[in-house]
């Protein structure tokens, strides 16, 4: 069939679908489809200008995927011999399109019975929950390839958390911790490299999940990781990354103040809380620091008495960490809320779910979900900032710089 005659097909069909009610947009397409085919029969009865060699042989009827719900019939030439009319080729639904559709929808949030029904309504095509399963497997394979892909030799920052999402393990369905983290590469460009799930959280998963990405992964060396105030954490990440500094988010620690506050003091006890941990100058250093954190408890301990407790003594420091790093990237590394962009992939494409089969099933879900976000936004563009990402030097600070 020549250009002219399938561009003819294609802009008719789209021109019927977006102008034309169902019951006569599938007369007109059949009529249409009809005559396409019959001149695609005798323009290749014409190359082939010998009846001996094949000619027309009547028609057989043939029901076709309609563009509405109803049915279409058409009458479809043929030949002798034979004829593989390219006007049916351009109408079949590619099954690898097809497929990639389904991937797609599963990806969005859509369960099995809901990809069935739309194919079903919208396509008039079945596909069975069963299929829609087995190709799902696919994301599996591509998260089994990362898993066991070597990462970067080393990372400026690793920024660590937890997600909670409703799965199911046995026959039991419950929340269980997502563990996910991003690392800033020396491109300044930011990587996927922990996606995992345990039922509860803890420190010492973390361990593990930080030994694989050193010992089967190739992660040799990590400046800084940042996190929230899970007990212990600093000391695990010590245990796998000696030479790495802690930094616990700060934002975490203030809401865990604030949620500790009648709702009348909140006002205050948020401005006095952002004093605190405003460190961002050239001029701050770890000793002021904590000179204001005295000052914010004289003023309030008295009234909250467990303020004491949130900014306990061997565990204070590791929220002024960031005072160590040169004053450009301060902002950037003092709290783990740069994470929650993953995060909210995660509790955004999961919540039309309301549970996954199986716990390799929601990590196989959930990494096709985070890869995709990667692609589109962590690896697409360097943070210019993190060029000035660097540890101060004695040099550099003033003598009450805790280094």
């Amino acid at each position: 069939m020549s250009d002219k005659t399938t561009k003819i097909l294609e802009n008719s069909i789209k021109s019927l679908r977006e102008n034309l009610d169902s019951l006569s947009m599938d007369k007109f397409i059949a009529t249409t489809i009809e005559s396409l085919m019959n001149m695609e029969r005798e323009e290749y009865l014409e190359k082939v200008h010998d009846p001996q060699e094949d000619k027309g042989n009547g028609h057989y009827e043939r029901t076709l995927r309609s563009f509405s719900k109803n049915a279409l019939l058409v009458n479809v030439p043929r030949t002798r011999k034979g004829l593989s009319l390219t006007t049916l080729e351009l109408l079949k639904i590619n099954r690898e399109q097809m497929d990639d559709m389904v991937l797609a929808l599963y990806k969005r949030g859509m369960t099995g019975g809901d990809i069935e029904s739309f194919l079903q309504e919208t396509f008039n095509e079945k596909i069975s929950p069963a299929k829609i399963s087995e190709l799902s497997q696919t994301f599996h394979q591509f998260r089994e390839a990362w898993l066991n892909s070597q990462l970067e030799k080393h990372y400026k920052v690793v920024f660590g958390d937890v997600v909670f999402v409703t799965v199911k393990r046995g026959d039991e369905y419950e929340k269980e911790a997502v563990f996910v983290a991003y690392g800033v590469r020396e491109d300044n460009r930011r990587e996927l490299l922990v996606l995992d799930i345990n039922p509860t959280e803890s420190a010492q998963y973390w361990s593990e999940l930080l030994k694989e990405l050193k010992e089967k992964r190739g992660v040799e060396t990590i400046d800084l990781f940042v996190a929230d105030g899970l007990k212990s954490l600093e000391d695990e990440v010590k245990k796998i990354y000696p030479e790495a500094d802690f930094q616990k988010c700060v934002v975490h620690r203030m809401k865990n103040f604030l949620n500790r506050t009648s709702p009348k003091d909140k006002a205050a006890v948020s401005e006095d809380l952002k004093k605190v941990f405003d460190n961002f100058d050239s001029g701050a250093t770890v000793e002021k620091a904590l000179t204001k954190v005295e000052n914010f408890l004289k003023k309030w301990s008295k009234k909250y008495p467990s303020f004491k407790d949130l900014f306990a003594e061997g565990n204070i420091e590791y929220y002024f960490t960031y005072i160590k790093y040169a004053p450009e990237v301060r902002r950037m590394i003092y709290t783990s809320n740069s994470i929650e962009n993953l995060n909210r992939q995660i509790r955004k494409t999961s919540k039309n779910k309301l549970s996954f089969e199986s716990p390799e099933r929601l990590l196989d879900y959930l990494f096709m979900i985070l890869k995709d976000f990667e692609e589109k936004n962590l690896m697409k563009h360097a943070i210019s900032n993190y060029k000035y990402f660097r540890k101060l030097t004695k040099n550099e600070v003033t003598p009450d710089t805790i280094i």
